[in-house]
């Protein structure tokens, strides 16, 4: 049932790459559980002493991926805590716990198939739903308070920051105009909207995208979470990032780049007092291979990034 749903990106690689010690007790986070696809495989690999802790801000994602690691982890053997929240509190929920180390963490910063294929998720404008794109539910903000609230200098913004959309100041000012006429109500409105605009499917693509960034305060949780996970680390622990953005990939790069480094001033003399964490492990971004992408044509733009605490 699950794997028709979705395929895992750069499985092996991300299953090699996570040590498993077998003399020690292993703490492994999976920081986006989605349906347990990696998850899953990571468990099988685990000792019968060790944790497996699992976060995921969706409330359906995690009570699917429950079941999914019910039957890999079917005689116990491993203790698995799933947690329903952000990344972005992965230390504040590890403490509520009682973890305040682990061995490995990876995440996946795609967003699921499920909330792309399954109309009630409400993130892809292919079909006409409610803008909402939130991954956590409880939260405030949609994409329906952004599209009819924010002004035309924060939308061009986010159009261009996160979505990359050479129409983002086009669009921006068609939204504030229609607006004032009819508030926004569909993903069908907007998508209309953004045709009408720039005549591009691409467009579509990159303003919904701009806007599940902007909803989900995507980028600054990722650059926190990372942080925060790398403080977390043993020494030799692992941490393994897939991302899917040229955004997303940045940020992990110059947190690897600068975690990798003593100092990280410009002085002649440093006074930055920085010391590295880090080893990075590879020097250019592991991408899927041709084989995998014409399995899974998702994962064509997806580079993964690893590195070893070694303090």
């Amino acid at each position: 049932m699950y794997d028709n749903l979705h395929k895992s990106v750069l499985l092996e690689e991300l299953c090699d790459s996570i040590k498993i010690d077998s003399n020690k007790k292993n703490v492994i986070v999976d920081t986006t559980l989605w349906l347990a696809w990696h998850a899953s495989k990571i468990v099988e690999k685990l000792n019968p002493w060790d944790t497996f802790i699992g976060f995921d801000a969706d409330i359906k994602n995690l009570e699917l991926a429950k079941k999914r690691l019910e039957e890999t982890n079917k005689d116990n053997k491993v203790r698995i805590i799933l947690i329903n929240s952000n990344f972005v509190n992965l230390k504040k929920e590890l403490q509520k716990v009682w973890i305040d180390k682990i061995t490995g963490i990876y995440y996946d910063l795609w967003i699921s198939s499920l909330h792309i294929d399954e109309k009630e998720r409400w993130f892809s404008f292919r079909l006409e739903w409610p803008l909402d794109m939130r991954f956590d539910r409880t939260k405030w903000k949609t994409a329906l308070d952004i599209i009819n609230s924010y002004k035309k200098e924060d939308l061009r913004r986010i159009f261009l920051e996160y979505g990359e959309e050479p129409y983002c100041n086009q669009i921006a000012q068609k939204i504030v105009e229609t607006r004032q006429k009819s508030k926004f109500e569909t993903t069908k409105d907007l998508s209309d909207l953004i045709w009408k605009v720039s005549k591009f499917e691409k467009s579509k693509n990159r303003v919904f995208q701009a806007l599940r960034i902007e909803v989900n305060n995507e980028l600054e949780n990722i650059e926190t979470s990372i942080i925060d996970a790398i403080t977390l680390l043993e020494k030799r622990g692992i941490i393994f990032v897939i991302s899917f953005h040229s955004l997303e990939d940045r940020i992990v790069k110059n947190i690897f780049r600068k975690e990798s480094r003593d100092c990280i001033c410009k002085d002649i003399v440093c006074t930055c007092k920085h010391k590295k964490t880090l080893k990075k492990l590879n020097k250019k971004p592991i991408l899927p291979t041709e084989k995998e992408i014409q399995e899974n044509p998702r994962s064509r733009s997806a580079k993964a990034r690893f590195a070893e605490k070694i303090v």
